[in-house]
């Protein structure tokens, strides 16, 4: 009788223990995968931070790659985006428009007029991305 109550008392801590091996991984898991939305919105504000540094250093030409390369990631935002709250839709829009004037001012060489449109661009991005999931 003593043997079989040790033998139970062994197989249950041993279960016990191969439980807590096996769930422990569980506790720890992966952070969530970035959406594309929000994967969108950051690769655009990247190109966008680019038109900045190149509209500082007086580089039209360098503004207009990095304009249109952020035009790309927010076309890819207007649909990506969809599902999320208004308010990100709305900062995606307003952050395609102004970086559309911002290339505008870039083919005009007024790097001036169009770092202001960047900063617009770049502002509407960050309000995206702090509502965007």
């Amino acid at each position: 009788m003593f043997r079989s109550r040790l033998a139970a008392a062994a197989a249950t801590a041993a279960l016990a223990a191969g439980a807590v091996v096996g769930i422990a991984p569980l506790a720890t898991a992966a952070p969530a995968a970035v959406s594309a939305c929000v994967s969108d919105l950051q690769s655009a504000q990247t190109a966008n931070n680019a038109a900045i540094a190149a509209d500082q250093a007086n580089n039209p030409a360098g503004a207009r790659i990095q304009n249109v390369a952020a035009a790309t990631y927010l076309a890819a935002a207007i649909g990506d985006c969809q599902g999320q709250p208004n308010v990100v839709g709305a900062n995606v829009l307003t952050a395609t428009a102004t970086n559309a004037t911002a290339l505008v001012y870039n083919i005009l060489g007024v790097t001036s007029s169009a770092l202001g449109a960047e900063q617009a661009t770049a502002s509407a991005i960050t309000q995206a991305l702090a509502s965007a999931t």
